[in-house]
């Protein structure tokens, strides 16, 4: 190749490289040779074309504080029942113009440690001693009885914790009586309720919420066991949620809103 040959290849690469192809109802693109690349210069000027932010917030508040600083007419709130989140997508499309969708926030409703503690242990079957350290751990969570009661229960089990349970019964009350002897040949009861409830938040920094949960027991070889089962844990979570919809609606307004899975 000659060096007139030489320079027409050039030209035409660079030609190729530089050229916006635009034609009507198509995307724009350009024709890059082999061993070019297309580069951004955006790193370079003072500001970005577009804000591009997925943030993700604590609290229904600090997600009503964001939304609004940053929403325009086509920003929309998307109200998610299965994931129980809240996003906010605030450069979204315009009937119009579509737009990036690289904006947004969201509120994903983080459970609170109680929540966790108490839906972690449902169900799952102590012996009399680690009940009673668990009540201890958690007293400050009981609504009824009060905890004062439970922990007294929590002491006799703690008192007791090498002695063989011989029986167990319903009393007239609902509350479970239980028998046991001791190595000293000492005897003695121990009486739980038959229900519980706890007052806990079931996300971060929420509202308290009143669940009922019922005690179970069995007896095997002198062994208790001992545990509780949560009452319909998931319509406190579905309650919970739909107060967050509410104070989202009250904070926020002139955008659309759809319960939809963003």
């Amino acid at each position: 190749m000659n060096e007139e040959q030489n320079i027409l290849e050039t030209q035409f690469l660079n030609a190729a490289a530089t050229h916006l192809h635009e034609h009507p109802g198509c995307t724009p693109f350009v024709a890059v040779p082999r061993g070019h690349n297309l580069e951004s210069i955006e790193a370079f000027q003072d500001n970005p074309n577009r804000i591009r932010k997925a943030l993700k917030v604590q609290t229904p508040e600090s997600f009503i504080l964001y939304f609004n600083k940053f929403c325009n007419d086509d920003s929309m709130v998307v109200l998610n029942d299965d994931s129980q989140s809240v996003t906010g997508l605030l450069d979204y499309h315009g009937v119009a113009e579509p737009s990036w969708c690289e904006h947004e926030v969201k509120y994903a409703c983080p459970k609170s440690r109680e929540w966790d503690t108490w839906t972690r242990f449902n169900k799952h079957k102590f012996d009399q001693l680690a009940f009673a350290e668990f009540i201890e751990e958690n007293i400050k969570d009981f609504a009824e009885p009060s905890g004062g009661e439970l922990l007294e229960i929590a002491t006799k089990f703690s008192v007791i914790r090498t002695a063989v349970f011989n029986s167990g019964v319903k009393l007239q009350s609902g509350e479970f009586e239980f028998q046991f002897s001791e190595q000293n040949n000492s005897k003695g009861t121990v009486t739980v309720p038959e229900k519980i409830a706890i007052g806990i938040a079931p996300f971060h920094n929420g509202t308290k919420y009143r669940i009922s949960a019922r005690l179970r027991y069995r007896l095997r070889d002198g062994e208790l066991k001992i545990w509780f089962e949560l009452i319909e844990p998931e319509k406190v979570l579905e309650d919970a949620f739909n107060e967050v919809k509410t104070v989202i609606r009250n904070g926020i307004d002139k955008v659309m809103m759809i319960e939809a899975a963003a």
